[in-house]
């Protein structure tokens, strides 16, 4: 019985069991670990051009210099441009001060002010009530009455969260905008009561009331998600049910050429075996990509808003996975389908966050150069963000990593020299 542990396939599985731990503890545990929030790029729009709009809006960019700052603020003119900035991913929310800001302001310290004037007089009526009577004590009298006949009202921001771009970011940011907003109001109600304090102003629970919360925010939504779109986890299934079904469509398809090919005797295909590969390829990518459609969204109700771009589009993404996962075993054969595999695990744990989230080595060596990815970001602005592009760097990039795939396939053709007994 203990002439088991003599043989070389126990220990060659026990080696190959601990090497796919660590792929995954690498994929998912290093990732997530190392992810910290910095610099999520959040719009600005100053749409008040007073003072104190001005005052709020530097000191908010002034963050931007700081290394570990949570949030980086990108100045945008108008609100009307949001739109298009969240489409694009520049931005992932955004806090909007109104006109009338610094007005509304003005008015609570003037509100203020007109409250020390009348203590002020009220006391010195008490003591020398001839003052009372004097010209200056009676314009000082006209200006606190001025100055507290409007009611204050709380300056106006607009908090906008972008759900679609991603989720995480999203509830982070549903937290941290109003907590920004809070800790503004906390600075302007300490000055407020500073001055009090300082002339010994008495307020009614009243008057402070119009003076507790200097800044009113108001938080909007776009492009929501629902639970039906999967909480915001449709694009990550989306990718990898089409890298999955691809994966093994092509090494059936790459198994049956192989063994049909009669041209070649050294294990390789002929240029006219991998044309039949691309052929064929375009046949399994439109039934992938009509599987997933039917099984999201005519089966369990997805709601996808084109759902003919939603066919090309995943078609598309499946045919370049088939052409990566088809090159590989052109050039490798079954040696090579580890590599898939080492791809699609990587892959999954750092596509679902944004670059900014990431460590310097998960953005730079697997984020950046995983065509998962690419893949992602397409289905993701297709499925989730209003007016978003399918047709920018995202694209490009794939087609590019499609059209590289095929002159490798092509290029396997010239290889000779190897047998084609072990990949049969």
């Amino acid at each position: 019985m203990l002439t088991v542990f003599k043989r070389k396939s126990i220990w060659l599985a026990i080696l190959v069991g601990t090497i796919l731990i660590g792929l995954f503890a690498f994929a998912q545990v290093g990732a997530r670990s190392s992810v910290k929030i910095r610099h999520l790029p959040v719009a600005l729009v100053v749409a008040d051009h007073g003072t104190q709009a001005n005052k709020v809006a530097h000191q908010l960019r002034r963050t931007n210099s700081e290394s570990d700052a949570k949030i980086k603020w990108i100045t945008v003119k108008k609100t009307a441009d949001l739109t298009d900035g969240f489409a694009n991913s520049r931005y992932y929310g955004a806090l909007v001060i109104h006109n009338g800001f610094s007005a509304d302001l003005q008015r609570q310290a003037n509100y203020l002010k007109g409250q020390l004037i009348t203590q002020k007089l009220t006391a010195m009526a008490t003591k020398q009530p001839a003052v009372a009577m004097t010209a200056p004590f009676q314009q000082q009298k006209q200006l606190a009455k001025a100055l507290t006949a409007q009611t204050p009202q709380a300056a106006n921001v607009t908090l906008y969260v972008s759900q679609g771009n991603n989720i995480t970011v999203a509830n982070l940011l549903t937290t941290a905008l109003p907590q920004l907003v809070t800790h503004l109001n906390q600075t302007l109600t300490g000055k407020y009561q500073q001055v009090a304090n300082k002339a010994n102003l008495t307020l009614t629970a009243a008057n402070w009331s119009q003076l507790q919360t200097p800044i009113k925010s108001n938080l909007v939504k776009r492009n929501p998600v629902s639970e039906k779109q999967l909480s915001g986890m449709a694009p990550f299934i989306i990718t990898i049910l089409c890298w999955i079904g691809c994966l093994v469509s092509s090494l059936i398809n790459w198994r049956d050429h192989i063994s049909h090919e009669s041209r070649r005797t050294d294990g390789r295909l002929s240029m006219t075996s991998v044309t039949s590969q691309l052929i064929t390829g375009l046949l399994i990518a439109g039934g992938t990509a009509l599987a997933i459609y039917s099984f999201v969204k005519l089966i369990y109700g997805m709601p996808i808003q084109d759902s003919t771009q939603f066919i090309w589009l995943t078609g598309g993404i499946s045919f370049v996975f088939y052409l990566i996962q088809t090159a590989v075993l052109d050039l490798a054969g079954l040696k090579g389908w580890p590599l898939l595999l080492v791809i699609w695990i990587g892959s999954m744990g750092v596509i679902t966050f944004v670059p900014q989230m990431l460590s310097n080595f998960y953005r730079q060596f697997v984020y950046n150069v995983t065509p998962i990815h690419f893949a992602y970001e397409l289905i993701n602005n297709q499925l989730y963000l209003q007016n978003a592009p399918i047709t920018g760097a995202a694209l490009t990039v794939m087609m590019i990593i499609g059209l590289s795939a095929i002159v490798l396939m092509y290029s396997s053709t010239l290889i000779k020299g190897r047998q084609p007994a072990t990949e049969k």
